[in-house]
């Protein structure tokens, strides 16, 4: 049976008819949200039942009654081919117009609803940032897609799109292809028709070799502190790179920190991270220490909730990123995850084992780590005793 209900009601806050009898609506409602529809019927007040809220004579009863279950019938049959039941769809149904088919509804309109739906759920912010992306992308290659139109042509057209337009190598349009997919799952999960051109297109796969700055080229860029003003965003930008070398926080966690996280007596960060939901506790190494401590307002800010750093776009990050290494006289397009993969790298080089490392970057499964790692890793048959990498 559909969630919503429906009452009849005698609309006295109308002006009376010339007739002197009063409208008679049907106030719908759909969870927290109300339509009100007007049925076209009138009655004299004193022919309203305002106990029963429906009118005393047989036949204008029976004519409302009638109204009440061709709504039903529409409603039910928009449920049963797969509609979702929101408060949209019993305005249509309660109008005149004739509904759609959930795969001649616009592609664009589930998709929204689909990642509000995430938003409840607590899917990360960055995922739900990346699908919005993704989202605005699809409105430039075309402005209009019904769930209908969804093909394999269409999908190849705007990988082309976005590879000759937009200049996307591989890695930029992987995300953009999985977000796509699995939209189009849901659509499948929800029985609606659909063509999923992901049984045959092959998403391109991002380039597995993954760019870090060796202990030299971590030097160079350390060195530019004293070059920077320290209110300038080019220091802020370089100080929140340095402390995710030093530590391997990804920088949705880095953006989310709080002193709070901090634990200065046992030299521990301990946060949940934002893409995984699980808990992360990694060392707090004496120059990571030393970075934060320089924000801490001569540590007056310790153990409050504050976040750390300010919350740069991921845009500007890497564009600002791209200006230090030019000053640093480095060679490498590096991107702020650069980091995270520095971090782990220089602690194999530094004779620290896999399995230390994996705890460090909350890594769920070796396998993930060694993705992380470009040195041979046969370094890290022995774990050293001390760690020197970040003091």
């Amino acid at each position: 049976m559909a969630e919503y209900s429906m009452t009849n009601w005698m609309r006295t806050d109308k002006p009376k008819k010339r007739n002197g009898k009063y409208p008679i609506y049907l106030r719908i409602r759909v969870k927290n949200k109300e339509t009100k529809v007007p049925t076209g019927l009138d009655v004299a007040k004193e022919r309203w039942d305002d106990k029963r809220k429906e009118p005393k004579d047989k036949a204008l009863l029976i004519q409302l009654n009638k109204k009440r279950t061709e709504i039903d019938l529409r409603v039910n049959r928009a449920l049963a081919d797969g509609q979702a039941l929101t408060i949209d769809l019993i305005k249509q149904c309660c109008s005149e117009r004739k509904i759609l088919k959930p795969e001649n509804q616009s592609f664009y309109d589930y998709y929204l609803d689909f990642v509000e739906r995430k938003k409840k759920e607590n899917l990360d912010s960055e995922t739900i940032r990346v699908y919005k992306t993704t989202y605005n992308i699809l409105k430039e290659f075309r402005s209009e897609i019904l769930i209908s139109d969804i093909s394999l042509s269409l999908i190849e057209n705007f990988d082309d799109y976005m590879q000759e337009v937009r200049g996307n190598a591989s890695g930029g349009r992987n995300p953009k292809h999985k977000n796509l997919r699995t939209v189009i799952l849901d659509i499948e999960k929800h029985n609606i028709p659909v063509d999923n051109p992901y049984k045959w297109f092959k998403i391109p796969q991002a380039n597995t070799k993954e760019v870090y700055l060796d202990k030299t080229e971590l030097q160079a860029m350390r060195s530019l502190r004293s070059k920077l003003s320290h209110s300038s965003t080019m220091y802020k930008v370089l100080q929140m790179y340095l402390f995710s070398c030093y530590c391997g926080l990804r920088y949705s966690d880095v953006i989310d920190l709080k002193w709070s996280h901090i634990d200065f007596e046992k030299n521990l960060i301990k946060k949940e991270m934002i893409k995984t939901r699980s808990e992360v506790i990694t060392p707090l190494f004496t120059m990571a220490r030393a970075v934060i401590l320089e924000m801490s307002d001569e540590k007056k800010l310790i153990n409050t909730t504050k976040k750390i750093f300010h919350k740069y776009s991921e845009t500007t990050i890497n564009q600002t990123l791209a200006k230090l290494t030019q000053m640093a006289k480095i060679d490498k397009h590096i991107t702020y995850h650069s980091s995270r993969h520095t971090f782990a790298t220089l602690l194999v080089q530094d004779g620290t084992d896999i399995y230390t490392i994996s705890r460090y970057l909350g890594h769920k499964s070796i396998d993930m780590t060694q993705r992380y790692l470009k040195y041979d890793l046969s370094v890290a048959i022995n774990s050293a005793k001390e760690i020197k990498t970040f003091g």
